[in-house]
């Protein structure tokens, strides 16, 4: 099924692809908003490769391709916790984007807030 769907990844190959030099990136979909003492919204996680090209979006699992979404902010600091990052940047407003580098690697300059026009 991933020869059809060359642009996903699972967990386990976002692990593989964050070990070869790829980019998580955090895309917010719907603004994060707080009720009460916590946040929720709507962000996805996409595998970036450093020259910000051959993304790959998150999904659940190969046999069913569903954009794996966040909705609190506690479940998406886990899920960057599980891939190994120290540091949880999160965008807050719609279209926002912040990358993170893989584990054991020195953050450059490409990580952070992305400035990113849709087509």
């Amino acid at each position: 099924m991933i020869e059809e769907a060359p642009n996903v990844v699972t967990e386990d190959g976002l692990r593989s692809l964050l070990a070869d030099g790829y980019l998580l990136e955090v895309v917010c979909k719907e603004a994060g908003e707080k009720r009460h003492n916590s946040w929720y919204g709507t962000w996805v996680a996409r595998a970036v490769a450093e020259d910000g090209r051959a993304d790959k979006m998150l999904v659940t699992s190969r046999s069913y391709l569903k954009v794996r979404e966040f909705k609190t902010i506690v479940g998406l600091v886990s899920f960057l916790a599980e891939m190994g990052c120290t540091t949880a940047s999160i965008p807050l407003e719609e279209g926002g984007r912040e990358r993170h580098a893989a584990p054991g690697r020195v953050a450059q300059l490409r990580t952070g807030p992305v400035l990113v026009k849709d087509d």
